[in-house]
């Protein structure tokens, strides 16, 4: 059964990682970073591992 989790942090290491896992199995994802220029790195992960996600910044 597919979810819609949001993750913090998911810009890069551990988050990042748990977001694009979470992605390939099925879940939606809501990805938030916390600067603009990792928007940029995480998009460009999330179309090699083929998944979607929701992207924004968080203050």
């Amino acid at each position: 059964m597919a979810k819609t989790i949001m993750i913090t942090g998911a810009g890069s290491g551990l988050g990042k990682g748990t977001a694009l896992g979470l992605a390939k199995e099925g879940h939606k994802v809501i990805a938030a970073v916390e600067i603009h220029p990792q928007i940029t790195g995480l998009k460009e992960a999330a179309e090699k591992a083929g998944v979607d996600l929701e992207i924004f910044k968080m203050d």
